[in-house]
C-alpha cells in the first residue's frame, strides 16, 4: 500500500523547470534515502510531500500529519527542551497526553534529566536529539528528514544514526530521508533513489537493502553494500 504518492508533478523555479510529469510512490513502513547532486531538487521534493510548496500541477498524496527533520533543530532558544517537544502536540493532544508523550521521548533519547535546560546550556548532539524526540513525539505515519546529521562529527552522527534505527523499529514510521551521504543511506534505507538531471530523473531505484547493523554498515559495509556504493558514485561522478 501507498503511502506516499506523487504523480506527474510539475513544479518551476523561475524558468528552471525541476519538475516535469515526474512520480514518485512509497509504500508504508519503507525507508527510502533520496541522493542527488546539490540544487537538483531533492528539498524541494520533501517539501512538496510535506505540502509546503505549491505545485504548478499534479499530484502529490500523503498523510495530513507529517514530522520534518530539518538540517538543523530549530529550537525555540527562550523554551526548555521539554516546551519544544510540547509545542507542535500541544493543540492536538490533551495535556496530559502530550507531556507524557514529550517525557517519553526525551526519555529513549536520553534527555529526560535535561528536559527543563535552555536550548543555549545544550551541546549540538543534545539539540538534535531533542530534535529527533519531538519529531517522534508527533503522531505521525510518515518522518521526512532533510539532512539531519550533516553538522555532527563522526562518531556522533553513528550514535544519532543508531537511536533513529532504534527509534524506527519501535515507532513503524515511513521515512523519507534526503542526504549526501551514500553510506547514512545505507544505514538507515531499504530503498535508495538517485535522482539526476533538470527536469528531475530517477536514474537509479534499489530495493531490499539493510542487512548489517550500525555501525558496521557505515564503517565496513559489505560486499553488496560497497557495489551499490560504487554504482552511485559512478553515475554521480557522470555529471
Amino acid at each position: 500500500m501507498n503511502i506516499i504518492s506523487v504523480e506527474n508533478l510539475h513544479l518551476s523555479r523561475g524558468d528552471v523547470k525541476i519538475f516535469s510529469n515526474f512520480s514518485l510512490y512509497i509504500k508504508e513502513n519503507e525507508r527510502v534515502a533520496i541522493l542527488a547532486h546539490s540544487g537538483i531538487g531533492k528539498t524541494t521534493l520533501l517539501d512538496c510531500i510535506a505540502g509546503l510548496v505549491p505545485k504548478e500541477s499534479g499530484c502529490v498524496n500523503s498523510p495530513k500529519r507529517l514530522s520534518y527533520l530539518f538540517q538543523e533543530p530549530r529550537l525555540l532558544p527562550w523554551c526548555s527542551l521539554e516546551k519544544n517537544v510540547l509545542l507542535p502536540i500541544s493543540e492536538i493532544l490533551s495535556e496530559k497526553e502530550a507531556k507524557s508523550r514529550a517525557e517519553f521521548f526525551l526519555s529513549q533519547v536520553g534527555l529526560l534529566e535535561r528536559k527543563m535546560s535552555l536550548p543555549a546550556k545544550t551541546s549540538g548532539g543534545e539539540k538534535q536529539r531533542c530534535a529527533i524526540a519531538r519529531a517522534f513525539a508527533f503522531p505521525s505515519s510518515v518522518l521526512l528528514m532533510d539532512e539531519a546529521f550533516q553538522s555532527q562529527d563522526f562518531s556522533l552522527r553513528l550514535k544519532l544514526m543508531q537511536l533513529m534505527e532504534k527509534l524506527l523499529e519501535t515507532e513503524k514510521r515511513t521515512l523519507v530521508l534526503v542526504t549526501h551521504d551514500i553510506r547514512e543511506a545505507l544505514c538507515l534505507a531499504d530503498r535508495i533513489i538517485l535522482l539526476g538531471k533538470r527536469p528531475v530523473e530517477i536514474e537509479l531505484d534499489i530495493k531490499n537493502l539493510r542487512n548489517q547493523s550500525i555501525p558496521e554498515r557505515y564503517i565496513s559495509p559489505n560486499k553488496e553494500a560497497l557495489e551499490i556504493e560504487k554504482e552511485i558514485l559512478d553515475l554521480l561522478c557522470r555529471k
